[in-house]
């Protein structure tokens, strides 16, 4: 059977250089989309924040941990794994505290993956329940954002209108494709991936135990609500952040937005989203007619709530590792 190697241990160089390229490339958005908005008015909203409502969206984001380990705790148990919800926690927290380090939001989805696998004797469940926890979730912010699209549609000016949609639904034909095909299963089986050797036959695993969820049952909705929730959590979350600094804007702005820019920071080319997130609420709040200053301070502010929940899974990690 493959053997995983830890992300963290055995890194090479090119895994390192395009850590760094990432890092450069959040650390160059930033600064660009700092320069134009202005410092000035950045520091004076974010100075303006509500500590009491601030530590409510830090209180909101720790339940929504809990609530994402509760579901990857069920599709663990979808397939035997009898790993406690405890357990699943933990590693939830972990895989949180790595994601400072990653690209995308998910980038710790392979060290949490990589510590659970270590007690399960199908490596490959621990993989797949994650890909299938990040599925669930991509579903579910669709919904919500196709959903509240299709419903406040005319409240859009034109250019958020056909960004928003662009965004949303072209990962829905995405998904529809891999998994209502077996096109995943043709790549697998050709020459350049047959080059791969051992890599490529663990993908398979991965690719053949995510496929057996779909013989789950009645034991899926149940993932795919607590995934709505999570992800309702996510947006009610940022429209605390914006009332903490004092902004007006509607709520129902946020369930197209939001959705919008966790699809856009699960693309690898910044750590944790950084920089992605903050273009994406000044592009889209801006055209609504918030300043680009307070949109900034809203992404920026949801970065550091966020950074709030990898400490802690720090702190969880330096007391724990990877014992149970």
């Amino acid at each position: 059977m493959f053997f995983y190697r830890s992300p963290i241990t055995h890194a090479r160089m090119p895994k390192k250089l395009r850590y760094l390229l990432n890092a450069l490339v959040s650390i160059v958005l930033m600064a660009l989309i700092i320069h134009f908005t202005g410092v000035g008015k950045i520091v004076s909203h974010l100075a303006a924040l509500s500590l009491p409502l601030f530590l409510l969206a830090v209180l909101i984001e720790n339940v929504g941990v809990m609530v994402s380990a509760k579901k990857w705790y069920l599709l663990l148990s979808m397939k035997g794994a009898g790993v406690p919800f405890l357990a699943a926690w933990k590693y939830y927290y972990i895989g949180t505290f790595f994601n400072a380090f990653f690209p995308t939001t998910v980038g710790g989805d392979a060290v949490k993956a990589y510590g659970l696998s270590r007690r399960l004797p199908r490596r490959e469940d621990a993989f797949s329940s994650v890909v299938m926890d990040r599925l669930t979730g991509l579903l579910a912010v669709l919904a919500i954002g196709i959903l509240a699209l299709a419903s406040g549609w005319s409240l859009l000016p034109r250019a958020a209108l056909l960004l928003s949609a662009a965004i949303l639904l072209l990962p829905l034909a995405l998904i529809m494709v891999v998994f209502g095909t077996d096109v995943m299963g043709w790549l697998l089986h050709t020459s350049l991936a047959q080059k791969l050797g051992r890599l490529a036959l663990f993908v398979e695993e991965v690719y053949v135990s995510l496929r057996t969820y779909r013989h789950s049952g009645r034991r899926l909705p149940p993932v795919m609500v607590i995934s709505l929730v999570y992800h309702v959590l996510l947006v009610v979350n940022n429209y605390v952040l914006s009332l903490a600094l004092g902004l007006d804007i509607p709520l129902y702005y946020f369930f197209i937005f939001i959705p919008v820019a966790e699809i856009l920071v699960f693309l690898p080319v910044t750590i944790q989203g950084f920089g992605v997130r903050e273009g994406t609420y000044v592009t889209l709040f801006s055209a609504i007619g918030v300043g680009s200053g307070p949109a900034f301070a809203l992404g920026f502010s949801d970065q550091l709530v966020k950074l709030i929940g990898n400490l802690i899974g720090g702190v969880v990690y330096a007391a724990t590792g990877w014992r149970d």
